[in-house]
């Protein structure tokens, strides 16, 4: 088994912080990325450079709502990580997903590479 890059969300603008134990992320930027309510993740706060890892829980669908309980202020700009663990037959098809959003946390594009 590898541990391999699933999805990554870019760009994306804290909405909230505080109050919350899991990252909240709007419903369709979930789908959009192919990750799951529950999945661990690791976020990366552009700005600082600091990396936590947590869990997501869906937010309200078309909400924009992307909230943080620790490592990133309102109005942040944070990357949203998973990863994924294949066998080494499934690695060759194997392409994650890059969605990038706009400032509103809007997708701009979603890119399989």
């Amino acid at each position: 088994m590898r541990s391999v890059l699933q999805a990554v969300i870019e760009n994306a603008t804290v909405t909230h912080a505080g109050d919350s134990l899991a990252l909240r992320i709007d419903a369709y930027l979930l789908r959009a990325a192919e990750m799951l309510p529950f999945e661990r993740v690791q976020v990366i706060n552009i700005g600082t450079r600091e990396k936590f890892e947590t869990w997501i829980e869906p937010a309200a669908e078309g909400s924009g709502e992307v909230h943080v309980h620790t490592g990133a202020r309102t109005g942040d700009t944070i990357a949203i990580i998973s990863f994924t663990q294949l066998h080494e037959g499934q690695t060759l098809a194997h392409k994650p997903k890059f969605v990038k959003l706009d400032a509103r946390n809007g997708v701009v594009s979603v890119v399989e590479r």
